[in-house]
């Protein structure tokens, strides 16, 4: 990296705090976005993951400053549809991941469910100002599924939007709320809508609002030895809070060196785990007291404990040590905690520095209550909190909880000097017209840094935006300015860091979806973080190149037979029916690169025998086959299975797996798996099912293996923006070839560019020819010594044909043997 470090602060630089951080291109409007559905989108994005009551009681707005806003499901969804559209049009500025799920309902029973309107309710608004409400909603589909959108403010306006394969359309209000301070958002089935369950769906809702309605920029930096500064502190892993809060995920041994105070600068101060709790608690509250100051995504998950066995565990104390403090200093140590109860879930804490106290706090329910202590830190510069069960506490388990922990004390200059460095975009990546990859840096006591893009290898810069310096990544939407010169420059002051090398700007359209089906592994439980799961490490891992997409369907709980094709025969002795949301036929909806199947241990678990996983297996393989997608089969996963019999069925479909699938089979279980067939203690998540962050690494690591970014990619395998017709009257003979030449036949194919691959079945390109024709009669030779087949001679190949006429593609594809 070019970049340049200070090794002192000149001073607070308040007045670069207090620059303007709106985008150019609205100055004067300020944004709330918020995703419904439970595939989570980034900050400063809102998700609303509950379709029956789900609520934000303070949404962040579009700078993720935390606003006096709130949304709350008022009248019940079905439940959420994860079939809307992975490439949404650049225009809507909607992520995948909010334009991939949404909340639905229905007229007729589905599910066991009847929702014939669905309803959420804005609150906080102020009367006397305009909001323009914009929705978004898509839902792969070939009839109409139109919604009828009634938006009740002050006036009552009616919005009509068709989510049948909606890739760009966007409906727009603009209203004052109620005198109670209110707009409600009621959806259901539009007059035009013709699907027999009348199912309409609410996948994104923006507002933006004059810019003045938004709460004021946070403090400047305390200034004078009386004014307080503050740490933040979030425990849990269910969700990550924006800087300048701090996020402990590891219950048992979670630690930050240097810990960020609320104005975005280092404190210098530590904090660690010293004595482990069981795990974390999901179910905090989410509508925390606007007076506490704690967003929903802290209040909402905890750290706990035990003193009766939960998990395979008994955590009876749990404890935090905060390190590196000055010991003639008072600090202010104020802990929060909430899980949602009936009976009394009080937690003791015995705060411990240069002398000690006890307080409790009651979490059953709480959103506003918080227990404080103010002491000096003890000699060593510690503080340490130890949380256990109160002697109020009726809970069974005696369950006890840490939130969230404020650390206020007098300001203090930030430790350290200054610092900072672009990570990424830093030479070689390859980003998409309209895509919106994520610009990464490190930075270092900077309140904001400035993002600029060249397109002519920095002969001249344009703005991008000027944000916190803390929060670390931006979401860019890639300018229409193709270029194999582009560069990224960051810069704060006299600091300044540009990419190492060109990256391209391109305008290709190609997608590459690598599609993942599994279970709780695949959907990421285990995993401290989100960011820590396998499959989003892997995800992250292919940003450089916004041609891979990884799209996760894993679904905690399922087996083989779930993802299963739709319409397979399912045996009497099974209560299972494929999830058309999340199984392989889905997957195959989305014109895949290639299908990962991650099924550690769930048959097992319910002791379907090995020939019927095979079995279940083959039909997935089988089914891709044909529509010409590579599958790649993950081995069995160890679990503690106190029964030796499944145990058993774990090795042997193991075995199979490695032996039917070879070379496309991904090992997880090596490196995994204790001698005893349990998974290895260091790589236990506690509950003796799912793998640690060490152990999802693991995984991440035997997935990268298969280098699956270096299969052919290109528009002939994945289209996905034009229509796809079927290719007729295509034979490819002999077949089975038999070492001979081999002759492709097309007749009556349509004039325009054609293209011939063969592909084997670990996805790599065999044969490639491309030309123009006429139309008619078309016939091409392939020597069988230019197909390459080598020591895979009796491993089929797949020909596919794809003939390119205007903005149509047809295509077949025929196995050849």
């Amino acid at each position: 990296m070019r970049h340049f470090t200070y090794a002192a602060l000149t001073g607070w630089m308040w007045l670069l705090f207090s620059l303007t951080t709106t985008s150019l291109t609205a100055q004067d409007r300020d944004t709330l976005l918020i995703d419904f559905g439970s595939d989570l989108s980034a900050s400063p994005w809102n998700n609303v993951t509950d379709p029956a009551a789900g609520s934000v009681g303070q949404l962040l707005n579009k700078l993720g400053n935390l606003t006096t806003y709130g949304l709350t499901v008022t009248d019940p969804f079905n439940n959420v549809n994860f079939a809307g559209t992975q490439e949404p049009a650049a225009s809507t500025g909607i992520p995948p991941t909010a334009s991939g799920d949404s909340f639905f309902g229905n007229v007729v029973a589905f599910g066991g469910q009847e929702q014939p309107t669905g309803a959420v309710e804005l609150t906080g608004l102020r009367p006397e100002k305009e909001y323009t409400l914009t929705i978004f909603a898509s839902r792969a589909a070939t009839d109409n599924r139109q919604a009828a959108y009634v938006l009740v403010g002050a006036t009552e306006e009616t919005l009509y939007l068709d989510a049948a394969d909606n890739t760009d359309r966007l409906v727009t209000a603009t209203l004052r709320p109620t005198a109670d301070s209110t707009i409600t958002v009621t959806a259901s089935p539009g007059p035009d809508n013709d699907n027999p369950s009348g199912f309409y769906y609410l996948g994104a809702l923006t507002v933006s609002y004059d810019a003045e309605d938004a709460p004021p920029p946070p403090p400047p930096p305390p200034a004078g030895e009386d004014v307080a500064d503050t740490v933040l502190v979030d425990f849990g892993g269910s969700s990550l809070t924006a800087a300048p809060w701090n996020n402990i995920t590891d219950p048992e041994e979670g630690a930050i060196a240097d810990l960020l105070n609320s104005s975005g600068f280092q404190s210098g101060y530590g904090i660690r785990i010293f004595d482990p709790f069981n795990g974390f608690n999901t179910a905090g509250t989410v509508n925390p007291d606007p007076g506490l100051g704690f967003p929903a995504s802290a209040t909402g998950d905890s750290f706990f404990g035990s003193v009766t066995e939960f998990s395979g565990k008994i955590e009876p104390t749990g404890g935090v040590e905060l390190t590196g403090l000055l010991p003639e200093v008072t600090y202010t140590v104020e802990l929060f905690a909430s899980r949602t109860a009936s009976d009394n879930r009080e937690t003791q804490y015995v705060v411990e520095g240069a002398t000690s106290a006890t307080v409790y706090l009651d979490a059953a329910s709480n959103t506003a209550d918080t227990a404080t202590v103010s002491l000096m830190a003890d000699a060593a510069g510690t503080i340490r909190v130890t949380a256990s069960t109160g002697p109020n506490n009726t809970n069974g388990a005696g369950f006890y909880y840490l939130g969230v922990l404020r650390l206020t004390y007098p300001n203090q200059a930030p430790a350290g000097g200054t610092s900072l460095t672009l990570l990424s975009p830093n030479g070689g990546e390859v980003w998409q017209v309209g895509k919106q990859p994520t610009i990464r840096w490190s930075s270092r006591n900077l309140a904001q840094v400035v993002l600029d893009y060249s397109t002519d290898a920095g002969r001249s810069w344009t703005l991008i935006d000027t944000v916190p310096g803390a929060s670390g990544t931006y979401g860019w939407t890639v300018p229409d300015q193709p270029t194999d010169s582009a560069l990224v420059r960051i810069q704060s002051g006299e600091l300044r860091d540009t990419s190492d090398g060109f990256f391209t700007i391109s305008s290709d359209t190609t997608s590459c979806r690598i599609v993942v089906l599994g279970s709780s592994t695949a959907e990421g439980t285990g995993a401290s973080t989100p960011d820590s799961a396998w499959v989003n490490r892997y995800a992250r891992s292919l940003e450089g190149d916004t041609r891979f997409e990884v799209v996760n369907l894993g679904r905690g709980g399922y087996t083989t037979y779930h993802i299963l094709p739709t319409g397979t025969s399912i045996p009497a002795n099974v209560n299972v029916t494929p999830d058309v949301t999340r199984n392989v036929t889905q997957a195959l909806s989305l014109d895949p690169l290639a299908i990962i199947v991650n099924m550690p241990s769930n048959d097992a678990a319910n002791n379907y025998p090995v020939a019927d996983q095979l079995r279940n297996f083959a039909t997935i393989v089988e089914a891709a086959e044909e529509a010409g997608v590579v599958v790649y089969v993950a081995t069995t996963q160890p679990r503690n299975f106190t029964n030796t019999t499944q145990v058993d069925l774990q090795r042997e479909v193991r075995d199979s797996i490695l032996r039917i699938y070879g070379s496309r089979s991904i090992d997880f279980w090596t490196g995994v798996a204790a001698e005893n067939g349990y998974i290895i203690d260091s790589l236990d998540s506690g509950d003796g099912v799912h793998l640690n962050d060490i152990g999802h690494r693991l995984l991440f690591e035997r997935v990268v293996g298969m280098q699956l970014d270096t299969l052919s990619c290109g528009d002939v395998l994945n289209p996905v923006h034009d229509r796809i017709l079927p290719l007729s009257g295509v034979t490819v003979y002999p077949n089975p070839s038999n070492g001979e030449d081999v002759q492709l036949e097309v007749v009556g194919m349509p004039g325009g560019q054609v293209n011939v691959q063969f592909i084997d079945v670990l996805g790599r390109v065999r044969y490639h020819h491309v030309e123009t024709t006429t139309g008619g009669t078309y016939r091409l030779r392939i020597p069988h010594a230019a197909l390459r087949r080598g020591t895979s001679a009796k491993e089929p190949l797949f020909c596919v044909v794809s003939v390119r006429s205007g903005s149509t593609i047809s295509r077949r594809v025929v196995r050849v043997l």
